[in-house]
């Protein structure tokens, strides 16, 4: 699951930022006649197909786990291809884009998870947290999009982790409190879970009062910002966590954020967004004595800043 869950949501959001960027149609587009299905019909960019890259990567977990069953998987990956190509949905291109995407992307967290520095960053907690925040936050801005989590589920999932956190602080269930700490920092707050709890309110929010393309990238400025500002701050600081930002690791941040949002929104809106938080994320802002959460005011600075410069290009 620490290679499948990252591989999956990072070959979906880079897959769907070459759709993005190459704007290839489907086959279908400009040859009606080759149109196969008659429900479900797609109406984004071809290259490259994510069915064909999901099933990939399925195909690579079950040659890692269950060698001998190797075969299964990948004839699944072919089928899949197969019908994609004909039903009219993608060419040979698209479908070979999709396995390759995965496959690399797979064999780059496989390698990452052998190495001496995974397993000296899984020791270190504030490590372990900026990536699950990363990796939590790509998940819910993928499933906000889709809304797959419409306002409705997400109140249900906002609510039952409030009422979760709430319960295990009153009577602590171990194995939440066992998780919950694995991922803490010391001092442990007064709430264990203070952190994903206020990540999740804030994104709710973000969903309840911006359009769904905007609560997104808001979602992916704090998550991806937050995370990459501190994951290449630890690399340029030489395996050291320090309190002192790195400006070139906020800017990657920035570049990182824009990127991934480059499927939601035109540049010439979530831009400034982007860096206006980055500049937060390296000034840390305080009240009086006290720093700001950001893990509550990014979603909703970034998505205001993104309306209002709508308005204003409007």
């Amino acid at each position: 699951m620490p290679i499948f869950i990252p591989s999956l949501i990072s070959t979906l959001f880079l897959g769907k930022v070459i759709k993005a960027l190459t704007q290839i149609s489907r086959p279908f587009v400009k040859n009606p006649h080759v149109l196969g299905v008659t429900t479900n019909i797609p109406i984004d960019y071809a290259f490259p197909s994510l069915h064909t890259a999901i099933a990939t990567l399925i195909a690579w977990i079950i040659t890692i786990l269950w060698s001998k069953f190797c075969y299964l998987g990948f004839l699944g990956v072919l089928l899949i291809a197969y019908s994609r190509i004909a039903y009219g949905l993608h060419t040979i291109q698209d479908v070979a884009g999709g396995f390759f995407i995965a496959t690399a992307t797979f064999w780059f967290f496989y390698f990452l998870s052998q190495t001496k520095e995974a397993s000296a960053w899984s020791k270190n907690v504030n490590l372990r947290r900026k990536i699950i925040h990363l990796f939590y936050g790509l998940a819910l801005a993928f499933l906000v999009n889709y809304q797959i989590l419409n306002i409705t589920y997400f109140a249900i999932l906002t609510i039952s982790l409030t009422l979760i956190l709430l319960f295990n602080h009153l009577k602590p269930i171990k194995p939440l409190v066992k998780l919950i700490v694995h991922f803490e920092r010391k001092p442990f707050p007064k709430l264990l879970g203070q952190g994903p709890l206020v990540f999740t309110w804030s994104c709710f929010l973000a969903t309840l009062i911006f359009p769904n393309p905007i609560a997104t990238v808001a979602i992916l400025n704090l998550a991806v910002g937050d995370s990459i500002n501190a994951l290449v701050g630890y690399y340029l600081n030489h395996g050291k966590l320090t309190k002192k930002k790195k400006l070139k690791a906020s800017l990657a941040s920035a570049l990182a954020t824009a990127l991934v949002s480059l499927q939601y929104l035109p540049p010439k809106l979530f831009l400034p967004a982007t860096f206006v938080t980055a500049f937060f994320e390296f000034t840390e802002p305080k009240i009086g004595s006290r720093k700001i959460d950001d893990n509550f005011f990014i979603p909703l600075v970034s998505g205001g800043i993104i309306l209002l410069t709508q308005k204003l290009l409007a």
